[in-house]
């Protein structure tokens, strides 16, 4: 006689997260293709500078979350690159600010993008991802503190 295994059932993200996924995602890779590499980084950079703290790591899975269930909607196949750059935006609106990572490993040759938190482990990726080098990165400045005098 077998045992029922009970399987944790994923919740899917709200319905309003997927859906800004899916327009800040399809927003994303129309940069992509249509700008320059330089330009579409120094909009990054420029959300970056936007933000006002440093957002948790569940949230951060909360938003990839929601960028993976968009990605069902998306016409086009959302790598890794349009997958953390939806992420970084979508923080960005809420004034969240996350580590974008950029990097390349040998051999074989292969280039990755991923986000990372503050110790620099990559957030929502399988563990090869810690074989990147990383070429380019754009954090969120620190967080600012108001001084009380």
């Amino acid at each position: 006689m077998s045992t029922p295994m009970a399987f944790p059932q994923r919740l899917r993200p709200p319905r309003l997260a997927t859906v800004s996924a899916v327009c800040v995602a399809s927003t994303v890779r129309l940069a992509l293709v249509a700008l320059r590499f330089d330009h579409v980084m120094s909009a990054a950079r420029w959300l970056a500078g936007t933000t006002r703290r440093t957002a948790s790591l569940e949230e951060v899975e909360g938003v990839l979350e929601a960028v993976d269930d968009a990605a069902r909607w998306v016409p086009v196949r959302l790598a890794c690159m349009e997958r953390s750059l939806t992420a970084v935006v979508l923080l960005a609106a809420r004034r969240q600010g996350v580590t974008w990572r950029m990097g390349v490993r040998t051999p074989p040759l292969a280039a990755h993008a991923w986000l990372a938190d503050a110790f620099n482990n990559p957030i929502g990726e399988p563990p090869s991802a810690a074989t990147y080098q990383p070429l380019i990165t754009i954090s969120a400045p620190p967080t600012r503190t108001r001084s009380m005098t």
